[in-house]
């Protein structure tokens, strides 16, 4: 009969450890990524460890480096994610099993919540004067040191005086903040006027336009009114406003939108 090895007659493996050269490729990965559990695994670390480091003493300049990589990721994607809701992404067509050829797609929505995620992440830590946002512009420096087995002691604490002189002013009462709604909304009609701006006058299509509901019409008519060139149409204002120009008969200036040589609104 063959003894089995005892559980405790196999030779311990020690758990692998958060080096310095660890630390510092984690970080970087992290201004890349944003993604914690993904940065983990690249240096072969979970992410559970990568949290208990976090909240030691000993892992100040790692938790500090750790919030200036999210906002370095935060700012990162977020120009390419209004790059790419502007523009849209390529995407291949197929057809029964064949490449039949390619298309713009485009997905605001999907975008904003990306970048609303991201925004959560560094929601409070990227203000003026706070010490996360000084550690931001020290980046590379910072990780460096970390790689090396520096504690980065006496770059905290200047970090941290910059940040006391810099504290940001009280915010201003008279600012308001768009909904992600409003947003949204924002950048859909952004794009649909780029596209109607790139028409060519005779592509645009104007078969809903009737001109006797103009007043009816929301921006984007407007625009495709406008681009289609059916505001230079004989007759356009006798029936976009049938009532004639009453209102504004007294007034002799060419200033007034409404008169009878006026365009409306223009959308460039």
């Amino acid at each position: 009969m063959i003894d089995q090895p005892h559980a405790t007659d196999v030779p311990h493996q020690p758990a692998p450890r958060w080096t310095p050269e660890k630390q510092r490729e984690f970080l970087e990965a992290l201004a890349r990524c944003g993604s914690v559990k993904s940065s983990a695994a690249f240096v072969g670390m979970s992410r559970e460890s990568a949290y208990r480091l976090r909240r030691r003493q000993e892992g100040r300049a790692f938790d500090r480096a750790w919030d200036a990589a999210l906002i370095h990721a935060r700012d990162l994607y977020a120009e390419t994610l209004l790059e790419t809701g502007l523009n849209g992404w390529t995407e291949t067509v197929w057809y029964h099993g064949e490449e039949v050829g390619e298309r713009t797609r485009f997905s605001p929505g999907l975008l904003l919540a990306a970048l609303a995620r991201l925004d959560a992440k560094a929601d409070g830590l990227d203000l003026a004067g706070e010490p996360v946002r000084e550690a931001a512009a020290d980046f590379d420096t910072m990780v460096e040191a970390i790689g090396e087995g520096d504690d980065c002691a006496a770059m905290l604490e200047a970090q941290d005086r910059a940040a006391q002189a810099r504290r940001a002013p009280p915010p201003n009462p008279y600012r308001t903040e768009a909904s992600d709604e409003e947003l949204l909304e924002r950048l859909e009609m952004f794009h649909e006027r780029e596209l109607i701006a790139a028409m060519a006058p005779e592509d645009v299509d104007t078969s809903d336009l009737d001109p006797y509901e103009a007043d009816d019409w929301d921006d984007l008519q407007w625009a495709r009114a406008e681009r289609s060139g059916m505001m230079d149409q004989p007759g356009f204002w006798e029936k976009a406003n049938p009532e004639g120009y009453d209102d504004d008969d007294h007034f002799d200036g060419s200033d007034d939108w409404g008169g009878p040589d006026k365009k409306g609104p223009s959308f460039h």
